[in-house]
């Protein structure tokens, strides 16, 4: 028995990465728990991980041990292999004109009758036609699309299935012109063997019939095994409905162009080919898929919802096609297959974390905002600015998943973990101007660190390119644009701020959950591809529906202003739909207070949080200097030090990267460095690092600072102020009580 006839005998059959995956006829299988592959030696091996012995495995399908284990090859009498099935070519009328006999050994020959009830083998003076041709002449007539596999057995495996099919006999590389004479105006479909003479069998027909069909597709298989073909493709499970499926979402045959010499100035100058991935023309969006092997571009009408697929665009002056080359082929880029239908926003930002969180150990907050930004992502180019997601970890803990998990569902992601120079990075980016996927980029060397940081800085916001020069030619000008969306993992924080301010980062660590798989199969590149094509989807039907400047007019409440500009995209993205905007602002009002609860874990945290527990309203007290008319607190980094065993040089520093400033004045006859009193900046302190209470107006206590004792502050020789004049002499008591030091 061969596999496929094996497989042909389960339910639910899928590949995986070895072999294929089904549900195991020796129990009640919910699980596909049955894994299947074939031994070197050709032997089919079966396994089911729930226990069920190989025996109860072959009982339950009716089958012997034996039949697992590959044949000997058998000696025939005579030294000749029997025929082990025939098929009858005829004419239009339907008369056989001849035979295409298989032997046991996998020999064909053909054979005409002589009239008599026996045989002739050769076809004599008999002209080939196509396998089932009256069939096929039916179909073409009633407009149904017509099936060319490679061999007889497939073409009637399709037949089985309800579908008009042929082929020509003698196999691969036979195929005649008068045979597309028969196809005239068909829509036809061919289906090639994976291997190289099945395509180049597929070529040759699609060349023959280029004058003759009405359309031709050239569908190559998805998960076909070396040398497999539309029998093996049914055999593994696949359906009719997924073969038309797939022949919808392909592309239409185009043929290879000649290559073309001596061609004049004035003909590149009339016809000048271009190649992008996206473009737009009036209502309509053009983005560049991939189906199989074959790119195209799919062709979405925004105003009537009209899709269809074109291979290229012929403008008046030039030529648009697709981007070609390797860069989808091997994984550099990657880009949908089609389009799938998502429900709503809401159903299909579930997915998103559904996806994320089965094969990623993140944060519940981070995971949410994950799946905004992927949604963000596939309509960034409608924003001016844009944050940046980011995986900060030491080796081990998950970084390179996180990249393959969210950065593999963003828009077009480019990975560029493999790029030692940064030059690259500026040419897949300007190329592709999708998703920057970038690891480790927190570069060792020098030179490659301060570039990456170019990039990502000037990448927030839309028209800010990096400007280069050339290195052989100084006077040519290289514009190098760098916007878009980036996920990147470093090691640790970048030195430069701005930049640090611009991503939001999750902290990563080894995982702990033993349900995520530890290596990436099919099932999850299956599972992305799917998602990434409801993306599409989305994206074309949103495309012109957002408006980039909504974001600016809601209100997501008190959020600090770097949250705010974050989120003035996702506003925006949002803005038609209430309740994916109500999800978001709980979500952002959440990531606040997530923040300040690990900004006030921090040094400069704990110092806020003692500078504040000292200004207190009972006990608050504010002075006026004589001179300049600024207001200062009696409290100073001493007074704080003590209060959290820290260093008063260390607060010192802090409060100076808070933006506060101090002021020596003599109390008691002592110096003290005061801190001067700015309120508003100590409102903009306290929100970043205390959490409002329940009590509304213990939020507001710092606006309740006034001056409650007024002191006349003078000028000593040496520049120092101190305290001359108490007007309120009661309260000056009380606070060289507190800060007699």
């Amino acid at each position: 028995m061969r596999v496929t006839e094996f497989l042909s005998l389960l339910k639910g059959v899928k590949p995986c990465g070895d072999g294929w995956q089904a549900y195991c006829p020796s129990h009640d299988d919910q699980r596909r728990s049955l894994h299947v592959s074939e031994g070197e030696d050709g032997r089919i091996l079966a396994y089911c991980h729930a226990g069920c012995s190989v025996n109860n495995i072959c009982q339950a399908l009716r089958i012997e041990l034996k039949d697992l284990f590959p044949q000997k090859p058998k000696v025939y009498e005579g030294g000749k292999s029997p025929v082990v099935a025939t098929y009858d070519y005829r004419d239009a009328n339907g008369k056989l004109l001849f035979q295409v006999c298989r032997t046991a050994d996998k020999r064909f020959f053909q054979r005409r009758p002589d009239g008599k009830g026996c045989w002739i083998n050769g076809l004599g003076g008999i002209k080939p036609v196509l396998y089932r041709l009256p069939e096929v002449l039916q179909a073409v007539e009633r407009g149904e699309t017509v099936f060319i596999p490679e061999g007889e057995k497939d073409v009637d495996n399709l037949a089985r299935l309800g579908l008009a099919a042929t082929t020509s006999p003698m196999g691969a590389g036979k195929w005649r012109k008068d045979y597309s004479d028969w196809l005239k105006d068909a829509n036809v479909v061919i289906l090639p063997d994976n291997d190289g003479p099945g395509r180049k069998h597929a070529q040759q027909v699609a060349k023959s019939l280029q004058e003759k069909a009405k359309l031709i597709k050239l569908l190559e298989l998805p998960n076909l095994p070396e040398k497999g073909d539309v029998s093996d493709w049914l055999a593994a499970g696949g359906t009719k409905e997924e073969l038309l499926q797939l022949v919808e979402d392909c592309p239409e045959w185009e043929p290879s162009k000649p290559a073309r010499r001596g061609k004049t100035k004035k003909e590149e100058d009339e016809c000048k080919t271009r190649q992008v991935s996206f473009f737009t023309i009036d209502n309509t969006l053009f983005e560049q898929i991939c189906v199989g092997s074959n790119s195209t571009f799919l062709a979405f009408n925004t105003a009537t919802g009209e899709r269809k697929f074109a291979p290229f665009l012929k403008l008046e002056d030039e030529i648009i096609e697709p981007i070609k080359g390797e860069d989808v082929e091997l994984g550099a880029v990657k880009l949908p297959s089609g389009v799938e239908e998502y429900g709503d926003t809401l159903t299909l930002l579930a997915e998103i974390e559904a996806h994320i969180h089965r094969y990623l150990d993140v944060s519940p907050n981070y995971l949410k905002f994950a799946a905004y930004y992927i949604l963000l992502s596939w309509l960034y180019d409608r924003f001016h600015t844009l944050p940046y997601l980011r995986a900060l970890g030491d080796t081990g803990c998950g970084k390179s998943r996180f990249l393959d998990v969210i950065g593999g569902l963003c828009y077009k992601p480019i990975s560029a973990s493999g790029c030692v120079t940064p030059a690259p990075i500026y040419r897949m980016l300007r190329k592709w101007q999708g998703t920057l996927v970038l690891d480790e980029a927190d570069m060792k060397n020098s030179d490659e660190y301060n570039e990456v940081v170019t990039i990502l800085n000037c990448g927030f916001e839309r028209g800010r390119p990096v400007i280069r020069a050339t290195k052989d030619n100084p006077d040519k000008v290289q514009i190098l644009p760098v916007y878009g969306p980036k996920v990147f993992a470093t090691r640790r924080r970048f030195r430069d701020a701005a930049l640090e301010a611009r991503c939001l980062t999750e902290i990563m660590e080894e995982t702990s959950r033993d349900d995520i798989p530890p290596v990436l199969g099919k099932k999850f590149f299956d599972e992305q591809q799917k998602l990434r094509n409801k993306l599409l989807l989305f994206r074309v039907r949103n495309y012109f529906k957002i408006d980039p400047e909504a974001g600016a007019a809601l209100n997501l409440g008190d959020i600090e202003p770097r949250l705010r500009q974050i989120s003035e995209a996702f506003v925006s993205l949002f803005a038609n739909e209430p309740k994916v905007l109500e999800s978001y602002r709980q979500f952002i009002q959440a990531h606040q207070k997530e923040l300040i609860e690990q900004r006030a874990a921090t040094p400069t945290g704990r110092v806020v949080e003692s500078l504040f527990n000292l200004i207190e309203y009972d006990t608050l007290e504010t002075f006026e200097t004589h001179e300049t008319g600024e207001r200062v607190l009696l409290i100073s980094a001493n007074d704080i030090a003590r209060r959290i065993d820290m260093d008063y040089r260390t607060v010192g520093s802090i409060l100076k990267g808070l933006g506060l400033r101090t002021k020596p004045v003599k109390v008691s006859g002592g110096v003290k460095r005061c801190i001067i009193y700015d309120e508003n900046k100590l409102k903009i302190i306290k929100r970043r690092y205390i959490l409002p209470g329940d009590d509304p107006e213990e939020s507001e206590a710092v606006s309740k600072v006034a001056t409650v004792s007024r002191v006349t502050v003078d000028s000593d020789k040496d520049g120092t102020d101190f305290l001359k004049e108490v007007q309120d002499p009661e309260a000056v008591t009380e606070s060289e009580r507190l800060f007699g030091d």
